[in-house]
């Protein structure tokens, strides 16, 4: 693709998205009842009503001016709304004009807060009275009766008939039945537990299909949200964990985390000190957004480094855009993620409508949330919550799934815990929110974090943005705030598109936990290819001399261990073997390693004898050691063995005894012990040969240090009596049934504890003899 196309692609798609979003904004308007509101009166009228409604009900206003405010349905009307007909289904997505102030019903506290909500032509719908002291006090506190606050609901003519109670979700409902003119309405009241107060709204039709309906409908209704609230907290609870596991293992990175955790705290705190109506309130409201801002840090921060240490060369515009070296890369995700926010949007209305207007549909709550920001919602943070939500679950399912299962798994999981839209039944519900979560879910695994991050804030700034703007002397300051924000947002990636590329050419600085993992695998990476080479050098399998059988295994207990063993024939057809340990682990493990096996290669000659080559091979590790190698020494037991014969000549510097098992019934098993220092250090070494016979169907056995230190569960050593009996009982008196049989009691006896160091077994028999 030319640099010109791709640089109109994303002005393309925001076309796009704007068109998708304009239809779905006439369908709103058309079905849903909050977007078909007119020209509202002034707030001062609204204030005039509150005042007169509590002079009835003998509220004492405290002194100050009302909070007013344009809102929908709050998420607690819904219980009493369960919307499961058309008749319902208005009140449960309607706007209101809620007006709220500090008052109390007696001349002295208890104090409480009366909100009164009417519908935008000026009906009264609910009051709502909560007491204002601390939630947690068990002290009795005296309410004002239900039926008098029910009252300022009534019309002309209406009057409360006999109630029946309810127990819904565990909260006491009732329902008052209107005796009065058509059209029928009825009351539902509602306690506030918590708050020691009441809610009471106005609901239009029958009293006793409202009672009929919540009997039936109520379970099934909640019993998806009870799931999802359940999942949603076990949720959080695994991410706070995942989030403490990362941070103990200083794998992760809370740079934009910290950024994003702010951004939501600085956009609500305002909104909290003022809508407080009390200082408690304020308290309560604050704790509330910090710890919102807290979770937004902490999901974020998961999420993204979960991405990061599953790819090294992940990289995200948030970086650019932090480090001010925005380019065209960023501008195309800022873009992008407008486009793809603005079809978010206007595939969410289009449900909504879609619900409102179909039979057998109904919305779950309304298409917008009101006020835009509140302490415990705003598009903002919803929309940070939502693209960090679907960033943490495809980063968690490409860690538990293969990679083409990771997308669908992240977004069944997004529809269930994230999904925006709220509609009945709930199997719609699900699907649509499929639809939703999977346009995010692949413009994550496409375009990045910038972009998903943009889609969701954006999907919700839209809405609130266009219906603020109709509503200018209402909601001026949800408007400038939304509208300004989408306006940067695309004016950044203008910017960022009319870059130049090189600015974004120049690989970011990497966090400091993605520089430790790239080292970590850098290391991991070195360390194998060491492993692969220390395995090299180990001979691929014994010479098949005539009459002899030879085995061999070496275990590494880490990466790069350092024990060796060979086979070598000189000229003279003689067979040389030699079993060794070089002290530690690791790169200079390695070197002294392969010196040794070069150093054997080379030395060993028909006139020499294993002495002779001890004491060289000694010379040659002693110079070619470096400062950083000369704190390795090798032990190294090496023998020279006729086949045709069976004499032996054996020197030994510093290696553990071999095992010589002789045949016979007895299976006598003994230690050639023969003193000798190991190479590499100290003074000059003397070595001195052993030699004695094998005769047939005897073995000589070879073991390094790490069998015998072997330790189990109770730190017990493995030691070196125990082989010694495992060998005179042995079943199978080939070599490799020596070996093997030595090896599998060595094992059972560590059951299963991590080896202390490399373990290496040699065996040399010669065949024939008693059996």
């Amino acid at each position: 693709m030319r640099p010109q196309t791709a640089r109109s692609r994303p002005l393309v798609n925001l076309g796009l998205g704007a068109a998708l979003f304009a239809a779905a904004l006439v369908m709103a308007h058309l079905w849903l009842p909050e977007w078909r509101l007119q020209r509202l009166p002034p707030q001062a009228v609204f204030v005039a009503r509150y005042r007169a409604v509590a002079d009835r009900l003998g509220v004492h206003l405290a002194p100050g001016e009302p909070q007013t405010a344009l809102s929908t349905v709050r998420q607690l009307d819904q219980t009493i709304c369960p919307g499961v007909n058309r008749t319902l289904s208005g009140i449960c997505s309607e706007a209101r004009v809620t007006v709220k102030h500090l008052g109390s019903t007696k001349a002295e506290p208890p104090a409480g807060e009366l909100e009164l909500g009417w519908t935008p032509s000026g009906e009264e719908r609910s009051v709502i009275w909560a007491a204002t002291s601390v939630i947690s006090s068990r002290a009795p506190i005296a309410r004002p009766p239900v039926e008098l606050f029910a009252s300022s609901l009534l019309r002309p003519g209406e009057a409360l008939s006999l109630p029946h109670p309810l127990l819904v979700s565990g909260i006491n409902v009732t329902v008052y039945p209107l005796t009065g003119p058509p059209p029928p309405h009825h009351l539902i009241s509602m306690d506030l537990q918590q708050q020691k107060g009441f809610l009471i709204g106005r609901v239009p039709g029958s009293a006793a299909e409202t009672v009929s309906l919540i009997d039936d409908q109520t379970i099934w209704l909640a019993l998806p949200r009870l799931v999802s609230g359940v999942g949603s907290v076990l949720g959080a609870l695994a991410t706070g964990v995942l989030f403490l596991v990362l941070w103990s293992r200083r794998r992760i990175d809370f740079v934009n985390g910290a950024i994003l955790g702010l951004v939501v705290l600085v956009v609500t705190a305002p909104v909290v000190v003022s809508g407080a109506v009390s200082w408690g309130d304020a308290a309560a409201s604050g704790v509330g957004a910090v710890l919102r801002a807290l979770g937004v840090f902490i999901l974020w921060s998961v999420g993204e480094s979960l991405l990061r240490t599953a790819d090294s060369t992940f990289t995200t515009s948030l970086d650019a855009l932090r480090a001010g070296r925005l380019g065209p890369r960023g501008g195309q995700s800022l873009l992008n993620g407008l486009a793809v926010g603005a079809g978010l949007a206007g595939l969410t209305l289009a449900i909504y409508s879609a619900s409102a207007s179909l039979p057998g549909l109904w919305p779950g709550r309304a298409s917008l949330r009101l006020p835009v920001f509140t302490g415990s919602h705003d598009p903002i943070g919803d929309g940070i919550i939502l693209a960090a939500g679907i960033v943490l679950l495809l980063a968690a399912a490409r860690r538990i799934a293969p990679a083409r299962w990771a997308p669908p798994i992240a977004v069944l999981a997004g529809a269930f815990f994230f999904g925006p839209v709220q509609i009945h039944p709930y199997p719609l519900e699900l699907a649509a929110n499929v639809v939703l979560i999977s346009l995010l879910v692949l413009l994550a695994h496409r375009g990045g974090l910038t972009a998903v991050l943009t889609a969701a804030v954006s999907s919700l700034l839209l809405p609130a943005a266009a219906f603020s703007g109709q509503h200018l002397e209402w909601l001026s300051g949800a408007f400038t705030a939304t509208a300004s924000l989408l306006a940067g947002l695309l004016i950044v990636g203008l910017i960022g598109l009319s870059r130049p590329a090189q600015r974004e050419e120049e690989r970011l600085r990497a966090p400091a936990f993605m520089r430790r993992i790239e080292e970590e695998r850098r290391i991991k990476y070195e360390m194998s290819l060491l492993t692969r080479m220390q395995e090299g050098l180990l001979p691929g399998h014994p010479p098949d001399l005539p009459g002899w059988d030879l085995a061999a295994r070496s275990i590494l207990a880490t990466e790069a261990g350092g024990d060796l063993y060979d086979f070598l024939v000189d000229d003279d057809g003689k067979l040389w073997v030699a079993a060794g340990d070089v002290a530690g682990h690791g790169y200079s493990c390695a070197i002294v390693q392969a010196m040794t096996t070069a150093a054997l290669t080379s030395l060993i000659s028909p006139e020499k004898t294993p002495a002779e080559v001890l004491r060289r091979v000694d010379r040659v590790i002693r110079r070619g050691a470096s400062s950083k190698t000369s704190r390795n020494f090798t032990t190294l037991a090496l023998l020279r063995l006729d086949p045709e014969t069976g004499e032996v000549l054996l020197s030994n510097a510093g290696h553990p005894s071999p095992f010589l098992l002789l045949p016979g019934e007895s299976g006598e098993v003994t230690e050639i012990e023969l003193p000798g220092l190991p190479l590499g250090q100290g003074p000059a070494r003397i070595y001195r040969d052993h030699g004695f016979q094998l005769p047939p169907g005897s073995a000589l056995v070879f073991c390094s240090d790490g069998l015998f230190e072997g330790r189990n569960a109770r730190e017990e050593q493995y030691g070196y009596d125990r082989p010694v009996e495992v060998l005179r009982g042995a079943a199978d008196p080939s070599a490799g049934g020596i070996l093997e049989t030595l090896l599998a009691d060595w094992r059972r006896h560590l059951g299963g504890e991590e080896l202390p160091d490399d373990t290496t077994v040699v065996v040399i028999k010669r065949m024939g003899g008693p059996r």
